[in-house]
């Protein structure tokens, strides 16, 4: 048995069924979730104002928080979920979608440097995530207390990750941002990573978020591809944090990426 039957077993022992599933977190039917969906803990859908014909909310805030709408962009149609932040909102969600016709994820949202020569404002694509958090503790066909992923890798949908390059590469061409291959390192919580900073780099990670480790390591294994594009909110080696030390001409920088460029580029590569 496979880790995610695995799951939904535990589920129907205790009287739900996947229609259940995706009715009781999504407040939706099923069918009412597109095959190609983004997902962004934090970032309201008004930043594809300028970009998809039409924006429709399609419910919530759910008993989760979750908040989903859909994007109209042509005959086009593409799921986009709210989650809030950190890997416990972000399983979920992704484990539900395996509830649904959802089979692709792009993951829209901040990362922290861990590196000098990275701009606020700049683009990641992560190569892998690392984990540094418990949500993921409960996937598997074993007992959780055995099931120890800190410092664990997790890897991005190859092929999905390679087109998810190349639409960076040609929305962003002609303009100063860079995009950055990342080495993420996923963490539960923001007050108490600056204590660690250093493990982290020493594990040889180059950037920290709380969510694409789990993202990654849960739409495995529900056969869901993803891959997901980041805008580099904070620099921690520049003493440039969540916290402290970000100019307003940085901020304006990264909210003018956030806009007008990773919204195209998300459209391009999933309307290919």
């Amino acid at each position: 048995m496979d880790i995610y039957e695995s799951l939904i077993n535990g589920n129907k022992r205790y009287g739900s069924n996947k229609d259940h599933i995706c009715e009781s977190n999504f407040k939706c039917k099923s069918f009412e979730i597109n095959e190609k969906v983004i997902i962004a803990p934090t970032w309201e859908v008004d930043i594809f104002s300028n970009h998809a014909d039409n924006i429709k909310h399609i419910s919530g805030p759910t008993g989760h928080g979750y908040n989903i709408y859909e994007l109209k962009i042509g005959d086009n149609k593409i799921t986009y979920i709210i989650t809030g932040v950190g890997a416990c909102n972000l399983i979920d969600a992704v484990l539900s979608l395996g509830c649904t016709p959802c089979n692709k994820i792009l993951f829209m949202g901040s990362v922290g440097a861990l590196d000098k020569d990275m701009k606020i404002g700049d683009l990641v694509i992560p190569q892998y995530s690392v984990s540094g958090v418990g949500a993921d503790r409960y996937l598997t066909t074993e007992t959780a207390d055995k099931n120890d992923c800190y410092g664990k890798k997790y890897y991005p949908d190859k092929e999905f990750s390679d087109k998810l390059w190349k639409s960076a590469n040609k929305i962003s061409k002609n303009t100063d941002i860079k995009i950055h291959s990342g080495y993420t390192f996923s963490v539960d919580t923001i007050f108490s990573q600056y204590a660690h900073i250093e493990e982290f780099i020493q594990m040889g990670c180059n950037t920290i978020e709380m969510e694409t480790a789990t993202l990654f390591h849960t739409s495995n294994i529900v056969n869901i591809k993803s891959s997901a594009i980041m805008n580099i909110s904070d620099n921690t080696v520049l003493n440039k944090s969540l916290y402290s030390g970000r100019t307003n001409e940085e901020q304006q920088r990264r909210y003018k990426v956030k806009k007008d460029i990773i919204p195209r580029i998300a459209l391009d590569v999933l309307l290919k």
